[in-house]
């Protein structure tokens, strides 16, 4: 089954990058760009209403701006589209609608598509179930200069796996930086008596999330309705 598949963003650096690899992936097709600045012309229509995609069920991945995902979810709401959503510095409104718009269909949500960094983040977890209760920890946060949110979701997300649960565990602290033309870097720096853990998470070029983006696209096709994280996607089956 080839799978229908529309990448919102026009001429976004993400978006191009989304866009190729979804022409070059297996079982899958772009039949569609979606952008909340009007409808164009292009080597595929460019529609700025999920209502005007052409098809009847295309997983729609986006990773935009605040604004524009805001716009989408409340689009998503009058159509069946399962969604896959990276976009950076979403909120809590933004988080709300996109649990109502799963009670229509898939959407998979994450602060970050690495499957790496997932592997990182289930290390500080499992760490933090193993130390007593002496151990802190705390993050690094590092990205470009002209990132807006800070400290980024994602180390918000890695600072979640330290004691998730315990309601008297010491929140890490998270330093977040902005500089230069750095695509991200997430460090995570954990102590107790006498020893020190440190791992690190860099990111030098954007097609390390592809991977997570391509799986969560074919995750999302065929998943119930509801909201999933990028571990939901990993633990499902691996792709064939």
């Amino acid at each position: 089954m080839t799978i229908p598949t529309v990448v919102c963003g026009r001429d976004g650096r993400m978006a191009n990058l989304i866009a190729d690899a979804v022409e070059r992936a297996p079982g899958m097709r772009l039949t569609a760009r979606h952008t909340v600045r009007g409808a164009a012309t292009g080597p595929v229509p460019v529609v700025a209403d999920l209502a005007d995609l052409p098809g009847t069920r295309p997983v729609v991945v986006d990773f935009t701006a605040r604004e524009a995902t805001a716009t989408l979810l409340r689009q998503a709401l009058t159509t069946p589209c399962p969604l896959v959503i990276g976009t950076s510095g979403l909120g809590e409104a933004e988080y709300a609608l996109a649990a109502e718009a799963a009670r229509g269909r898939a959407v998979v949500i994450a602060a970050n598509f690495s499957l790496a960094l997932l592997a990182m983040a289930r290390f500080v977890r499992n760490l933090s179930e193993q130390v007593d209760e002496s151990w802190d920890a705390g993050v690094v946060d590092v990205h470009f200069a002209g990132k807006r949110d800070r400290p980024s979701n994602t180390a918000r997300f890695l600072a979640d796996q330290w004691r998730p649960g315990q309601p008297d565990r010491r929140e890490p602290e998270i330093g977040a930086f902005r500089m230069g033309d750095a695509v991200s870097e997430h460090r995570v720096l954990a102590a107790g008596a006498g020893e020190h853990i440190e791992v690190l998470h860099r990111v030098a070029d954007r097609t390390a999330f592809l991977p997570g983006i391509l799986r969560a696209v074919r995750f999302a096709a065929d998943a119930p309705t509801g909201v999933y994280s990028l571990e939901d996607v990993a633990c499902s089956a691996a792709p064939g």
